[in-house]
């Protein structure tokens, strides 16, 4: 029997649009961390109700993004170093030990999808789009954490820490160090397709701990 799927509707689209949209401001740091959420001014610049708005400030604080004192307000996320610390050092375990286990577990099919993700992502460094770099970098990630085979592996990868932060975190360090992070994925890259799990663990936890390192200079 054939599955007829009813059109997503309006306003679930308008919604998401905004969160992304505003997510996109809180990353590229055009709304500064501890900046107050003005309701009003946000829904007319925005042109949409407040009732749309406080569901995408609703995902957006679900998200990690924002937090929400009681009887004061809506405020973007102060970031601290110990978040960088915290949050890289736990991914730089789980991932490297995700990338062991995706080197023998790929299949042919999923190396060849993440060949053609590594040569989207030299495009883009190439033309300095980190946009685009930075979603591409969380498919070529998010490739190796499903190849490893491991529902509950991925599940904690997932949940670390709260993903948006990585998205953020990973904004700053394409700022500043875009073509190692290329030069570094192709790395990672070769050692999957020669089926090395130890090298690629090793390139894995590398990359994200030096990433770490990278980001904080920007709390000195």
């Amino acid at each position: 029997m054939r599955l007829i799927m009813e059109p997503l509707p309006d306003k679930l689209i308008l919604v998401d649009d905004i969160r992304d949209s505003l997510r996109d401001s809180i990353v590229n740091l055009r709304i500064k961390p501890g900046e107050k959420l003005n309701e009003l001014k946000l829904s007319k610049k925005l042109n949409v109700s407040r009732s749309v708005l406080r569901e995408a400030f609703r995902l957006l604080e679900a998200e990690g993004f924002i937090f929400r004192l009681r009887g004061r307000g809506v405020y973007v996320r102060q970031v601290t170093a110990n978040d960088v610390l915290e949050l890289f050092s736990i991914r730089a375990a789980l991932e490297s030990l995700a990338a062991e286990l995706a080197a023998s577990r790929l299949s042919e099919k999923e190396l060849d999808n993440l060949e053609k993700i590594t040569q989207k992502m030299e495009q883009t460094s190439q033309n300095n789009d980190i946009r685009g770099y930075g979603r591409l970098n969380f498919e070529f990630h998010k490739q190796i954490v499903t190849g490893s085979g491991n529902k509950r592996l991925e599940e904690m990868i997932k949940n670390t820490g709260q993903q948006s932060l990585w998205f953020f975190f990973a904004a700053l360090y394409y700022k500043k160090a875009l073509k190692y992070s290329m030069e570094s994925h192709r790395e990672i890259c070769l050692a999957l397709q020669r089926r090395d799990g130890k090298q690629t663990a090793e390139l894995i936890k590398s990359h994200i701990n030096d990433g770490a390192m990278r980001i904080l200079e920007y709390f000195q």
